[in-house]
């Protein structure tokens, strides 16, 4: 389908484990043509790019470089250009620039995929970051004594590349526990960091201690529209859910948002929407990781409790308009998302018992089984795994605990 001159053409760069394609074009109505960057090797998207040709022009840039694929996606003479999802930042850098469309530069998109080079970013900005270090080969050994020289622990094992929802994160107490952890990686570059110390007190029992940050930027301008609370996390860091707004005094919001804001200015962020994640510890607020796109559940949150339609703004901005807030949205209710967990142990989810009943609530809109009996768990998986998940609103967080309440004590997950 030929791109719809009468309205400019955003050219989206497509993932399949990012946002529906329905929301997609629910966000583009009336705003743009979308004009769809796929590339047919990556999980499903083969079987999407038939699909997406109901909905306009689609590109498959598989097996281009990004000089090819600049060439393909410029006859179809874009006006923007955007993705949201983290292993598409850097390709679309790479296109952006090419075709001279605002997005993240190269050199940002870097610093937003690979955990080092952000921290290293953070740092160099005078924002308070834990220690950090990659995780030398074995076959290296004076690299892996100077490793071990400069090591702390308690402290955080992850990928260094391209890692998202907690994918294969795990907190290591020793050096030992570092080998063995790393004894089955193939290779994977691996980046530890030091541990954020705990926060006693300041939030519910029932809520984490850490919250993320939502914004947009528009022509080098921050402007905040949200602080999403956290559930805590399932074993080892798997995210169990969101709300917003979260329940924070008004040091911590203050604290929050000037430290999200420092963060953005450090990596260099001059374009889109963003997601902070930051924890209260001991020294007080802290980067966990800056994401250069819109954080998982939050257009959907937004837009039950809000006016506010997320995805249409991150598209409005990739389009050249200007946007800006004053100050972060005040909802009058808080929206829920959680995303609840096999035990870290399972391998098979054999029954989910209680959701039915659960979902009857009228404050619950939408409950989603992820995995049902008879299907495979694995925690190495993060957030991408969990069993089930709930959607819905309440009036206040009194509410939101007896929501929580109920999800961890009526819903059973049975497995082996």
């Amino acid at each position: 389908m030929p791109a719809d001159r009468e309205r400019p053409t955003l050219a989206l760069v497509y993932h399949p484990a990012s946002f529906s394609v329905f929301q997609f074009v629910e966000a583009a109505r009336d705003l743009c043509s979308v004009a769809w960057i796929v590339d047919s090797t990556i999980d499903e998207s083969a079987a999407a790019a038939r699909f997406l040709g109901r909905f306009g022009a689609v590109v498959d840039v598989s097996g281009m470089d990004s000089a090819a694929a600049a060439a393909a996606v410029s006859e179809l003479r874009p006006d923007g250009i955007i993705s949201f999802k983290d292993k598409r930042l850097r390709f679309t850098a790479e296109l952006a620039e090419r075709l001279g469309l605002a997005f993240h530069s190269p050199q940002v998109a870097r610093r937003l995929t690979d955990k080092f080079a952000q921290r290293q970013a953070l740092r160099d900005g005078g924002v308070a970051v834990p220690g950090f270090q990659t995780v030398p080969q074995e076959r290296d050994p004076g690299a892996w004594q100077a490793f071990v020289a400069g090591a702390r622990f308690p402290g955080v094992l992850k990928p260094r590349i391209d890692n998202e929802a907690s994918r294969d994160t795990v907190r290591v107490a020793s050096l030992e526990e570092l080998r063995r952890q790393t004894a089955s990686t193939n290779g994977t570059e691996l980046v530890l960091e030091e541990y954020l110390g705990d926060r006693r007190g300041g939030v519910r029992a029932c809520f984490a201690d850490y919250v993320s940050v939502e914004s947009v930027v528009s022509k080098g301008q921050i402007s905040h529209i949200a602080v999403t609370g956290r559930f805590p996390p399932a074993e080892p860091f798997r995210e169990s859910g969101f709300f917003v707004e979260a329940e924070l005094d008004q040091s911590d919001r203050r604290a929050a948002l000037a430290t999200a804001t420092a963060a953005l200015e450090a990596i260099g962020i001059e374009t889109g929407c963003c997601h902070t994640e930051i924890k209260f510890t001991p020294e007080g607020a802290r980067v966990i990781e800056v994401n250069g796109r819109i954080g998982g559940g939050v257009p959907e949150m937004l837009s039950d409790i809000t006016d506010m339609e997320l995805l249409r703004v991150a598209m409005r901005i990739a389009l050249g308009e200007e946007m800006s807030y004053a100050q972060p949205l005040m909802p009058e209710r808080v929206g829920f998302l959680f995303y609840v967990h096999a035990p870290r142990a399972m391998r098979q989810v054999t029954a989910v018992e209680g959701l039915e009943q659960l979902c009857g609530d009228p404050r619950v809109t939408e409950g989603i089984l992820n995995r049902g009996p008879g299907q495979g768990v694995d925690w190495r998986e993060g957030n991408h795994g969990h069993v089930f998940s709930l959607r819905g609103t309440v009036a206040d967080h009194d509410e939101l605990e007896e929501i929580d309440q109920r999800v961890h004590s009526e819903v059973r997950i049975s497995g082996e």
